[in-house]
């Protein structure tokens, strides 16, 4: 512990300075001063950052392959549609009518006309969404009609090779760039005219 020598007293003067001189150190170092008042500052000004907005892709009202039934008597046929790619210029295009059921029926087979078509999506309107045959020849895209009879309990197949088995048209078809597909199905004996 600390104690005050009291027989010498230079060395008790010594302490007793030590002692004043460490006390106005501590009150010292308070935070007391004699500038004044620091006077609050407005807020910094935000400066607006511009950033540049993406350019929007097109967003096209159809991205999946199209498959219309254009007429009743199909609805309960089911119908599917696949295309794979052929060398660097053409797509196999085959829709599959599938009219099996678990009864075993049979009975009058049903004539379809079907219009397979595709085309690339820079060649169409974004709101694209064909759903009949006009549609079709309109837009000028490529295509081919293929008729099929569709008998009860049995799997048929429509398939075609775009653009090289299409109508002539006034568009190419290029795999290389994206593209869609579809089918616009027909009940040959309820064609409208």
């Amino acid at each position: 512990m600390f104690s005050i020598p009291l027989k010498n007293t230079k060395s008790y003067a010594a302490t007793v300075l030590l002692v004043a001189i460490a006390a106005l150190l501590i009150f010292s170092a308070g935070c007391t001063t004699t500038s004044q008042p620091i006077t609050p500052t407005s807020a910094p000004t935000e400066v607006q950052v511009i950033t540049p907005a993406p350019t929007a892709a097109a967003t096209y009202a159809v991205t999946e392959p199209i498959v219309v039934k254009a007429d009743d008597s199909i609805l309960t046929t089911k119908t599917t549609i696949d295309a794979v790619e052929s060398g660097n210029s053409g797509l196999v295009v085959t829709v599959t009518y599938d009219k099996r059921n678990n009864l075993g029926a049979t009975g009058d087979g049903l004539y379809t006309l079907a219009y397979i078509f595709a085309y690339n999506y820079a060649d169409v309107p974004t709101d694209f969404n064909p759903q009949t045959r006009e549609d079709i020849f309109n837009a000028g895209i490529p295509y081919k009609s293929v008729r099929s009879t569709i008998y009860p309990n049995n799997v048929v197949y429509a398939t075609c090779e775009l653009p090289q088995d299409s109508t002539p048209t006034t568009n190419s078809l290029s795999i290389g760039k994206p593209y869609n597909y579809g089918v616009i199905v027909y009940n040959v004996n309820n064609l409208p005219n």
